[in-house]
């Protein structure tokens, strides 16, 4: 179990980090041509971003938070539902972090910033 605030590093493979609950293992989804224009798609309980790079990054989860104080290359914001109590944050072939969100319906943002030695995404769960 990974805790909130704190940046965690995952590895970024096929240009996509997923974020999802239900089991641990993640779904399969399916970008299609459109999805690939507006940054992200959608499968069963679970949504993948777009990354900007493959390779290093942090990855730092936060509740109902402000948009981070860093400069923020992308933002994309989704409606999710959380059916259980663990949130999983994945890419393809990488470990899989975990995360206590209580279940609910959210507004989820990734915020994508561009560093000088990697790239960082804020993923926030705003309740609705």
């Amino acid at each position: 179990m990974n805790y909130l605030n704190q940046a965690y590093s995952l590895s970024i493979s096929y240009h996509q980090i997923t974020v999802y609950t239900g089991s641990e293992t993640p779904p399969v989804i399916d970008w299609t041509d459109e999805d690939i224009l507006q940054g992200f798609a959608t499968g069963d309980q679970g949504v993948s971003f777009e990354g900007i790079n493959n390779g290093k990054a942090s990855i730092i989860v936060t509740l109902n938070s402000d948009e981070p104080q860093v400069s923020v290359d992308r933002a994309i914001t989704v409606p999710f539902t959380l059916t259980s109590d663990q949130v999983y944050i994945t890419s393809v072939m990488a470990h899989v972090l975990s995360f206590s969100i209580p279940k609910g319906n959210y507004q989820l943002t990734c915020y994508t910033s561009q560093q000088p030695d990697q790239e960082v995404y804020y993923v926030n769960f705003q309740t609705v």
